[in-house]
């Protein structure tokens, strides 16, 4: 092959494939920005061999990103030990349901930003698994041929992830968990707007958790905030302080619904949802107001 012909090949290859694989080492690494640079690193590697012969090129790209983010990750529990507070992943926001091929892809994986915030529980080979599994139904033969490791071996490893995730299949329920995502979501927005914050306590289970992440940057909770009593009285509190101030819009965060505030005077603060098992009651919420993890705001 032409140097020129591989060129266009490999450009070729990074258009169709990019959302696809970005999508996977994003719910691997939890940052967009970082996983983008490990699609980059892939192409670039492919690109110093001059040659390409790949008969399953979708396989193919999506072993070399995985293995590319598992090197990655050595590095990130140095970084998560001096990160200040609570680290959540960095949100991808959408005003639409139709966008970027990114977000589609975000969104026909179901699974969702709550998921992203648990798999930080996994170690790397559990998150690489679980993601290869439920993102892409990848069989379990196809994805112990990825990571270099047997068959039951693989198995096991997404036993355990899926344990730590607490994970179950809800997809046949899908239209009704995203309808009860927007419910919370409405209720809060309006608890916040007309004051009467009391009454979201009714939205939550009992033992509900905050977790805020401002990255040092924005003042936020240092700990979670456990118990639906505390949380109340948290959003109470900063709202006394206006910084409940502006206004809700309701979005697409990293596919599923979510709530942004868009604040005239400060930086935009992201709101997930996530349900109990029955959809009746929120027993997380995640908050983000980070400045930096709030630049993927597409309009």
């Amino acid at each position: 092959m032409l140097p020129n012909e591989a060129t266009l090949e490999i450009e070729q290859l990074y258009r169709e494939y990019k959302p696809l694989l970005a999508s996977i080492a994003y719910r691997m690494l939890g940052s967009m920005s970082e996983a983008e640079d490990a699609v980059q690193d892939v192409f670039v590697t492919i690109s110093k061999l001059g040659t390409i012969e790949m008969e399953h090129p979708k396989a193919y790209l999506v072993k070399m990103t995985t293995n590319r983010v598992l090197n990655m990750m050595k590095a990130a529990p140095r970084k998560r030990e001096t990160y200040p507070g609570q680290w959540l992943p960095e949100p991808v926001i959408t005003m639409h349901a139709q966008d970027e091929p990114l977000e589609q892809m975000l969104r026909r994986e179901r699974l969702g930003y709550a998921i992203l915030v648990l798999l930080q529980n996994c170690t790397p080979p559990e998150r690489a698994v679980f993601v290869l599994r439920e993102s892409l139904g990848y069989e379990y033969a196809d994805i112990a041929s990825m990571l270099d490791k047997s068959e039951a071996a693989c198995r096991k490893i997404y036993s355990r992830a899926a344990a730590k995730v607490g994970h179950s299949q809800r997809e046949e329920h899908e239209a009704a968990l995203d309808a009860s995502i927007e419910r919370f979501a409405q209720s809060f927005a309006e608890a916040v707007d007309t004051g009467q914050l009391g009454s979201i306590i009714h939205l939550l289970t009992d033992h509900a958790v905050l977790l805020t992440d401002g990255g040092g940057v924005v003042r936020s909770a240092i700990n979670p905030i456990q118990g639906r009593e505390r949380i109340v009285a948290f959003f109470t509190g900063i709202a006394s302080k206006g910084s409940l101030t502006g206004r809700f819009r309701h979005v697409w965060i990293s596919g599923q619904r979510g709530l942004l505030l868009e604040r005239a005077d400060r930086s935009a603060l992201a709101f997930i949802f996530e349900p109990d098992e029955d959809n009746r009651a929120i027993r997380s919420v995640y908050m983000v107001s980070n400045p930096e993890k709030l630049t993927r705001i597409a309009e």
